[in-house]
């Protein structure tokens, strides 16, 4: 029997929603290639619950090694000169789609999508092509390497489906929790909501108060939010370290709301009870094959935009997204809770 092709890969960079697909995207890649050996490197706390979720294709590093030759990155091309002269490769899976997605591109942007194409051609910055760039993230975090683009959509998408039904037993299953977690008794009578977003996901309290005023939100700990939701007489959960806590709060829901953030990634992969709500992305970026449950399309022109903090206005000139005030989008997410 031939040994099998290593593949060694520091992963531990970009948002934790991010990271979660690239570990589903490589899971479904070491299904379709058992011929790979896959070491991959995420974040310390996201590890105990990677290693029971996807660890018998993967391994779950520890530490960064010296066979890690391809490193994801979320930096500009500027900042990735240091290292690509000392010999690192990157890989770059969102500057082309951010700049893609932008309603109006200016010569800088010309210019940077030029270099990138260049830069992939010598295997320098790996980039996902242009024609696929509306597919799940998690495709194309893995087809930007390029000795694995000859990996269609449609094998990607069916692999998905057939590990679709063990991932979910899985999570469903004994998962690293926070000591520190409480969930309420009268979980399973109400519908819990994920607010979450570092953009306009967030859900605005107004909107929660007029809409699902009965519901708990689920919070991390840490969040300012908590005291916001609180004061204005919401129901919240506190979730901590461990995100798995995530997971254990929604499987004892009567049903989840969440925004297109971290939760929502890790609940297309452990709860059909749910509906995840699209504000900034595509929906065909963010949505596993996989998922079964509900999914809330945006309803605004300016759909999708650039990722913005939400301390600052979004392209469009707002600082809260116009889906929250969208009397549609509303209906559709109402609808889409399942009694």
């Amino acid at each position: 029997m031939s040994a099998k092709k290593p593949l060694h890969v520091d992963a531990s960079t970009g948002g934790r929603g991010d990271i979660w697909m690239r570990l589903l995207g490589f899971y479904t890649l070491a299904g379709i290639r058992p011929d790979l050996d896959i070491h991959i490197l995420v974040p310390e706390f996201l590890r105990p619950l990677a290693k029971i979720t996807w660890g018998d294709r993967l391994h779950i590093a520890d530490a960064k090694t010296p066979q890690m030759k391809y490193s994801y990155s979320t930096l500009g091309i500027k900042d990735l000169i240091p290292g690509i002269l000392k010999g690192e490769k990157y890989i770059e899976p969102f500057h082309k789609n951010v700049i893609q997605d932008k309603k109006k591109k200016q010569l800088k942007d010309y210019i940077n999508l030029f270099i990138f194409d260049v830069l992939d051609l010598f295997g320098i910055v790996n980039v996902p092509p242009a024609g696929i760039s509306k597919t799940y993230h998690g495709y194309l975090e893995v087809v930007s390497i390029k000795f694995l683009r000859n990996i269609s959509w449609e094998t990607y998408s069916k692999q998905v489906n057939k590990d679709y039904p063990e991932i979910l037993k899985r999570l469903n299953g004994n998962i690293p929790l926070s000591p520190e977690l409480k969930i309420p008794d009268d979980v399973s009578e109400n519908i819990v909501v994920f607010p979450n977003g570092t953009s306009r996901q967030f859900v605005p309290v107004e909107w929660a108060k007029t809409n699902l005023p009965n519901a708990y939100y689920a919070l991390f700990h840490k969040d300012n939010e908590v005291k916001e939701f609180t004061d204005a007489g919401l129901k919240v959960i506190p979730y901590y370290k461990e995100p798995g806590d995530i997971i254990a709060i929604a499987k004892n829901a009567k049903w989840n709301v969440s925004t297109d953030s971290f939760p929502s990634h890790l609940l297309q992969t452990a709860n059909e009870k749910t509906s995840v709500c699209i504000t900034e992305v595509s929906m065909s970026r963010v949505i596993s094959p996989g998922f079964k449950g509900k999914v809330i399309d945006s309803e605004v022109p300016c759909h999708p935009c650039v990722h913005l903090t939400r301390n600052v206005p979004c392209a469009a000139g707002y600082m809260e997204c116009l889906n929250w005030k969208n009397a549609t989008y509303t209906k559709n997410l109402l609808n889409s809770i399942q009694a």
